[in-house]
């Protein structure tokens, strides 16, 4: 996978994603599916650079992505559960 690839999913994880250090609790559900939905927006977008590759690509893990959402949806996984195997997905590309 190219670089501008791995660059928007850094992005989305880095802008989206709900953290939880030490001095905070864990993250909440809500915050867990905004950055869900918020991710799938960020992927749902083209980036204006990138070939043809790289979009067959981003499209691929973003259906991907989408599946796995509606998938642990319907089985009432928990948002930060799916949040948190989206970002395995996303950077085991």
């Amino acid at each position: 996978m190219r670089q501008s690839l791995l660059t928007v999913l850094a992005v989305i994880s880095m802008a989206t994603g709900p953290s939880a250090s030490q001095d905070q609790p864990a993250p909440k559900e809500e915050n867990c599916r905004t950055a869900i939905e918020a991710g799938l927006e960020q992927l749902r977008r083209t980036p204006p650079d990138l070939n043809s590759r790289d979009d067959e690509d981003r499209r691929k893990l973003l259906a991907d992505m989408e599946r796995l959402v509606e998938t642990n949806r319907r089985a009432g996984v928990s948002e930060c559960r799916t949040w948190t195997q989206m970002m395995g997905k996303a950077f085991n590309q």
